[in-house]
């Protein structure tokens, strides 16, 4: 997974010339992440990681990127 998402990030900066700051995934996937980032003690360890944020949501199929805008009214936590 870990790979995986290092791939998407790649990917993404090369077609969009940005590097995303969140990635979508379900709570599989980010099960999965874990269990390949053995020593890593909690959620902000892997976001560190990864240097996006993680959004958690049911209906992410697949892993997938995004560059999001953070607001006031409107802060994405993970």
């Amino acid at each position: 997974m870990l790979s995986h998402i290092v791939n998407l990030v790649s990917g993404y900066e090369t077609d969009n010339g940005n590097r995303p700051n969140l990635v979508y995934m379900n709570e599989t996937h980010y099960t999965y992440l874990r269990q390949e980032l053995p020593g890593v003690r909690d959620h902000n360890d892997v976001v560190a990681i990864l240097g996006i944020d993680i959004a958690l949501s049911e209906v992410a199929v697949r892993p997938h990127v995004a560059t999001v805008r953070y607001t006031e009214e409107n802060i994405l936590v993970s």
